[in-house]
């Protein structure tokens, strides 16, 4: 959502005019008023109506997973296209845009850009598929897949990317294609969102304050590794939990369960955990803010050529970040710009030595130190980010990037 957003705030100062096509406000669980206000008055907004497969075509929560290809906003599409012929008809474009996912996005585009005879290009936020596919998926959404993949990428003129290693993949995946047609753009933080926020306390924390902010679950953003390994140290008399305090943001439904209650409770850090509701997006990176260590989370062999969005405000506010992932293009990240500490969290041994490092170093007064590099940073700007994007917008209008095979 914030890339989006970003890239259409700033188009403009490229010479870009924008149109947003989108679905109607109930079709989104979390609304953020202070990010709705970021959208340029030149912008324009238009939504839809629209279906959701598990919303509006389960009995039960149950529905025939052919009614979700490619996913369950696949029958947005109707209303989409219907909106988007009127908007060319209205007001020609030059060129379409979509990013995903969800996937369902770029059939949108597809057909628009072709009704149009404009270019199209694509933005790979995350996979469409993997290869094994994730565990769960459906056979016919399996199949189906790669399948329609092939047939947008190939009509796309362009395909950006948020990781170089996402890039790579694709490259490797339509070895016809020509490389030059695919591009990462990384995501970034903006500027402006960081102006108002607290300044550094003078005065040293009387515990150490680990701040997450974003979902969690028991599948690959599971804390209870760290708890662990935090119980095993203090034990040891090598750190002391009761110097530590966790505080997580918009911890989602696995924040609340059983599971992770039972894990805090086993660790003996119930006074030492705190769970928030979500807050809008400025009131988050006021508390990233306020911390003393940032905590990432992202562990699973799936996501290792992905980088969470908010890694980048994380290393923006100039504040340590620990990221507990596997080897991949988050450690990257992380390594070039010299934010902090990675460390898998299936390795109980680094962890705990990476906890006892981290304690010692905010306990000696050394911690705040240990942030990104802010000169690195400044490539990470997301008017910096659109500025790129414009730029191939301009080539693939002027006939300077590869075209497409059709399809």
């Amino acid at each position: 959502m914030l890339r989006t957003l970003k890239f259409s705030r700033y188009l403009s100062e490229f010479g870009w005019r924008v149109t947003v096509l989108t679905l109607r406000r109930g079709a989104y669980a979390v609304a953020d008023e202070q990010l709705e206000k970021q959208i340029p008055e030149s912008v324009r907004v238009v939504r839809t109506g629209f279906l959701n497969t598990r919303k509006h075509l389960s009995i039960r929560g149950l529905y025939p997973a052919i009614l979700a290809v490619p996913d369950t906003w696949i029958w947005w599409l109707p209303w989409a296209v219907a909106a988007g012929r009127r908007i060319l008809a209205e007001d020609p474009v030059d060129l379409v845009f979509s990013t995903s996912p969800h996937a369902t996005a770029h059939l949108i585009a597809r057909r628009l850009a072709q009704h149009a005879h404009v270019p199209l290009v694509i933005d790979f936020r995350d996979p469409w598929h993997e290869e094994p596919a994730e565990r769960g998926t459906p056979g016919v959404v399996r199949w189906f897949a790669p399948r329609l993949e092939r047939r947008v990428v190939e009509a796309a003129t362009h395909v950006v990317t948020s990781t170089t290693q996402l890039r790579d993949m694709l490259r490797a995946r339509y070895s016809g294609e020509r490389a030059d047609k695919f591009t990462a753009i990384l995501n970034g933080y903006d500027e402006s969102d960081f102006a108002a926020l607290p300044s550094r306390p003078v005065a040293p924390s009387r515990r150490m304050l680990v701040v997450h902010a974003g979902n969690i679950n028991a599948d690959f953003r599971d804390p209870c590794p760290l708890f662990e390994s935090i119980a095993r140290e203090g034990k040891r008399g090598n750190l002391d939990p009761a110097g530590i305090v966790f505080r997580f943001i918009g911890g989602g439904a696995y924040a609340d369960s059983d599971r992770l209650k039972k894990c805090v409770e086993d660790t003996g850090l119930s006074g030492s955990v705190e769970f928030l509701p979500r807050v809008p997006y400025s009131d988050a990176l006021a508390e990233l803010a306020r911390a003393d260590l940032l905590l990432l989370l992202q562990a699973s062999e799936d996501t290792t050529s992905l980088v969470p969005a908010k890694l980048y405000e994380y290393l923006r506010t100039l504040r340590p970040v620990l990221a507990l992932v596997l080897r991949g293009a988050t450690a990257e990240v992380l390594a070039r710009t010299g934010g902090g500490w990675v460390a898998n969290p299936r390795d109980a041994k680094a962890l705990e030595r990476t906890m006892v490092e981290i304690f010692e170093s905010w306990r000696s007064g050394a911690l705040a130190s240990r942030h990104a590099d802010p000169d690195v940073l400044r490539q990470f700007d997301r008017r910096t980010l659109t500025g790129e994007l414009a730029a191939i917008f301009d080539a693939v209008v002027e006939g300077g990037l590869p075209a497409s095979r059709g399809g």
